[in-house]
């Protein structure tokens, strides 16, 4: 089953039409305003598994950075901006407020954090995270990950023929770029 065939996450999950979702931890306080008061305590989170058992999961780094241009007039306001923001208590407060998971390991500590049960499956992704390529096309990709996930998933191709396909997709997405660095003026690296 596909996003696009689900009207209402919540609702098709408490009816049991799926028993498991891949998303992140940004849907935690959504299931718990969503899904039915009986429903709250049959439902939890888990790191994502790896090829060779529950310890070699990785997940994608995501979120937001904090940056201050070289060209702003207020870069001393910025930095202690950012100071401010990256502080253990405020992003515990954040988190009460917002449901977004804090970045620094000593906010975890908090009881907030450090007690609350599907907050705890994001932390060890958290330690097992890996950033995103740095490419404009990674967009392009994850859309062709999950085309071709869904394709063998659903038996529209074998997981080889998929894998292939997406090799395929992914090579065309990159031609471009290939053939841009391999032209680009060797005192330009």
């Amino acid at each position: 089953m596909s996003n696009t065939e689900v009207a209402n996450l919540y609702q098709e999950f408490a009816r049991g039409t799926f028993a498991m979702y891949i998303t992140g931890p940004w849907n935690i306080g959504e299931f718990r305003r969503r899904l039915p008061a009986a429903m709250q305590q049959a439902w939890t989170t888990a790191p994502l598994p790896g090829p060779t058992g529950p310890a070699s999961g990785v997940s994608v780094a995501g979120g937001c950075s904090l940056v201050v241009f070289r060209s702003s007039r207020h870069r001393a306001l910025a930095w202690e901006l950012m100071r401010f923001l990256s502080r253990p208590d405020v992003q515990v407060r954040f988190y009460r407020l917002t449901g977004d998971l804090p970045a620094r390991r000593e906010a975890w500590r908090d009881t907030t954090l450090a007690t609350d049960r599907e907050a705890q499956a994001f932390r060890i992704e958290l330690d097992r995270a890996v950033p995103t390529p740095m490419i404009p096309e990674w967009e392009e990709v994850t859309t062709r990950i999950m085309d071709q996930t869904e394709a063998a998933v659903r038996g529209g191709a074998s997981p080889a023929t998929a894998l292939e396909a997406l090799d395929r997709d992914v090579n065309h997405l990159l031609e471009r770029r290939r053939y841009l660095l391999a032209r680009r003026a060797p005192d330009a690296h």
